[in-house]
């Protein structure tokens, strides 16, 4: 029985080293710790500011402030595409080692194209400092390669089918977020709504004691009596959640489109500093009575930005001096 018990304790035991040592063992081609192919974050909320520099020399600073994030400290970020980077990081695994056949090429590419990925907790100390470099042939793979190594890593994120790069590769003016209003509604004194071809739909909105009161802005207008100081909040508030589909600050075209006359133009007045916005409609309008005239409107932020924006997606700023009495 005495026998049967110490050679049960030496099985255990030799369980024990073979486990151990199967965690630090070498692979048997490349020699390399298999520990150091571990390129994942389990809990993303332990994340605090991720930095991306392409080759190119972009640089994307994502940093976590609060319930949200910011990309290079200027603009929020969008949501959705952090996300979509959390998720990669957290779950991004090991899908095989790179035979030494194979890494001279990934090595090449990554040193032409790698895109250098700095990630860091909460009060600022780094986590973890990697390169994510180009795909494998069927685009299921991407090669990771550790900072200070020479051994790649082809990675995967189990139950997605595709590159893990794409989530990495976003330029800064990508990751911004699509809602573009950057005004602070409260410090507001007045907002300006112009419709050149349309005097009588133009208004200025203005803080009156502790609400808001609306005028007419030309003197050819009727002027309306009524409580408008709700209805002025709620539309500061749509104007808040403003949305554009793209960035276009680059467009051949811009610069003809500034030249003509907008369909609105809006001027929003605070103690310290004006900013103009300018609504272009985009194409020839439609003939259908079911359907707005224009789809799509560029949209000048003047000092900021250049947009391209869906008509349903940004209606709400289109409202008329009547519509604040209820007419």
């Amino acid at each position: 029985m005495k026998r049967i018990v110490i050679l049960f304790g030496v099985v255990v035991l030799l369980s024990i080293i073979i486990y151990l040592l199967s965690q630090h063992r070498k692979d048997p081609d490349t020699n390399i710790n298999r520990a150091e192919s571990n390129f994942r974050i389990e809990n993303p909320l332990t994340i605090g500011r991720i930095i991306l520099t392409n080759k190119n020399g972009s640089r994307s600073d994502l940093k976590r402030v609060g319930d949200h994030w910011t990309i290079n400290d200027n603009y929020k970020a969008r949501q959705s595409s952090v996300d979509i980077l959390l998720k990669g990081i957290q779950g991004q695994n090991l899908d095989h080692i790179p035979n030494k056949a194979a890494q001279d090429d990934i090595l090449k590419t990554m040193a032409s194209s790698g895109i250098h990925v700095e990630i860091f907790d909460l009060s600022g100390q780094p986590l973890l400092s990697f390169y994510v470099g180009g795909v494998t042939q069927d685009e299921y793979g991407t090669f990771f390669l550790k900072e200070g190594s020479s051994q790649p890593y082809c990675l995967n994120l189990p139950g997605f089918d595709g590159s893990l790069r794409p989530r990495y590769a976003l330029q800064p003016m990508d990751w911004r977020d699509v809602r573009f209003w950057m005004e602070d509604n409260d410090k507001i004194d007045s907002i300006i709504v112009d419709y050149p071809q349309q005097h009588s739909h133009s208004f200025k909105l203005y803080k009156k004691g502790l609400g808001y009161a609306v005028d007419p802005l030309y003197t050819t207008t009727s002027t309306l009596q009524g409580q408008t100081s709700n209805i002025a909040k709620s539309y500061l508030i749509n104007l808040s959640a403003l949305a554009c589909e793209d960035y276009v600050n680059t467009i051949p075209e811009k610069d003809s489109i500034l030249h003509l006359q907008p369909f609105m133009e809006m001027k929003i007045i605070s103690p310290d500093k004006r900013s103009r916005l300018r609504f272009y409609p985009v194409g020839t309008p439609g003939e259908s009575p079911y359907s707005p005239a224009y789809s799509h409107y560029y949209i000048d932020y003047e000092g900021r930005d250049f947009m391209l924006a869906q008509y349903e997606v940004i209606k709400p700023a289109f409202r008329s001096y009547d519509y604040f009495f209820g007419k």
